[in-house]
């Protein structure tokens, strides 16, 4: 357990070497004032936003987790470029542990920010337990983001590249309160879908009742689970 925390604590304390990662730190705040102040201004001065409300504050927490999966899975692919990672794997903990142990920082900062977002953003009314539960799905986003760059992308250049693409996939879902079309539901192969897809469920409990909700993240929460075990798979293969 000591050498999870003492692990954390160095990558925590890496992120502010770099300044475009100090910079990145300080989005989180920015999104907040967007949701908080933005978007009700931007809704009273053209009142045809107003239904799209909940999905900017989806685009927000998700937006939330994506900076720290980027920062973490930076630091992992400048440990790939500099083979520290063989130096790491020396602790006498399994891969898999190593790894979550290390994203754990960023997940839980994550869930807070949502947090902060979803409770303070005033866009929805959520119930406690809904808005805890919905923070933590979001956040799942940056473990994600983490082990793709560090599993698919060879080196920083590379991963620079790949998170556009993979920012721009996790963002797709949203396009069904764009596209009215059946078709756009294909973009329930992505997990954020049923992200989006829980908040949206919460924040109508009104009519939907509780077991729309869960339905939704219980299948977010599996997907997630699959895709982060098989990302991490990947990089302990590729790191070998």
């Amino acid at each position: 357990m000591n050498s999870f925390l003492a692990l954390s604590a160095t990558d925590f304390r890496s992120t502010f070497r770099e300044p475009i990662f100090r910079g990145i730190l300080a989005f989180p705040l920015l999104c907040f004032f967007i949701i908080r102040w933005g978007v009700p201004l931007l809704v009273e001065q053209f009142p045809i936003m107003a239904p799209y409300r909940l999905v900017l504050l989806m685009w927000g927490c998700l937006q939330s987790a994506t900076m720290f999966g980027f920062i973490y899975g930076f630091l992992l692919l400048e440990e790939k470029e500099e083979n520290l990672w063989q130096v790491i794997r020396v602790l006498p903990v399994s891969g898999i542990r190593l790894t979550f142990s290390r994203l754990l920082v960023g997940l839980v900062v994550s869930a807070l920010v949502n947090f902060t977002l979803i409770h303070w953003g005033r866009i929805a009314q959520f119930p406690p337990s809904i808005e805890i539960l919905l923070a933590l799905q979001f956040s799942l986003g940056a473990p994600l983001i983490a082990l793709w760059l560090g599993a698919m992308a060879k080196n920083r250049i590379e991963g620079l590249a790949q998170m556009k693409i993979l920012n721009t996939l996790l963002i797709s879902p949203g396009l069904i309160y764009f596209i009215l079309h059946p078709a756009a539901h294909i973009t329930g192969l992505v997990p954020t879908y049923w992200t989006f897809r829980s908040m949206e469920a919460g924040a109508r409990l009104n009519q939907t009742g509780l077991t729309s909700f869960f339905v939704y993240y219980g299948i977010g929460c599996a997907f997630y689970a699959l895709v982060l075990y098989l990302l991490n798979r990947r990089l302990q293969q590729s790191l070998v």
